[in-house]
């Protein structure tokens, strides 16, 4: 993952989360998309508890310094997700386990909260840039 550097974790955060977000829309695109294709098995990507998982226990995550002249700072570790196929077939008869109402619903909650993760992104960069700017909103 690039370095965030003004941004810090938490700009990291947020871009590895709309990174997930944007390849979960994808994913629900291709399931959509082979909704009549017989015997395909509908994706999931799984990654809100690895992302979980991956958040600092306390105020901060250990890292490893390879100097005594490191400062030691928490920074968020980029997550990948899990591709999981869905192995029930819905009751169409072709083993498709693709759910066209099913998928269309995650896609929009999926979107919604892409939608929230940019703007929380960019709100954090707006902020910087007022404080970069002298307090100035130009």
């Amino acid at each position: 993952m690039a370095e965030f550097g003004l941004l810090g974790n938490e700009g990291a955060f947020k871009s590895n989360l709309m990174n997930l977000r944007h390849r979960r829309q994808e994913i629900i695109a291709s399931n959509i998309a082979n909704v009549d294709t017989p015997g395909y098995k509908a994706r999931r990507l799984e990654f809100e508890d690895v992302l979980r998982d991956s958040m600092p226990v306390g105020d901060e995550l250990p890292v490893a310094r390879t100097a005594r002249q490191h400062m030691p700072m928490a920074m968020h570790i980029p997550v990948e997700g899990e591709l999981q196929e869905v192995e029930t077939p819905i009751p169409k008869g072709d083993q498709n386990s693709v759910d066209l109402e099913q998928e269309m619903a995650r896609q929009s909650a999926n979107q919604l909260l892409y939608n929230y993760a940019a703007q929380s992104m960019n709100s954090q960069i707006s902020n910087l840039r007022m404080v970069i700017q002298g307090g100035s909103s130009q």
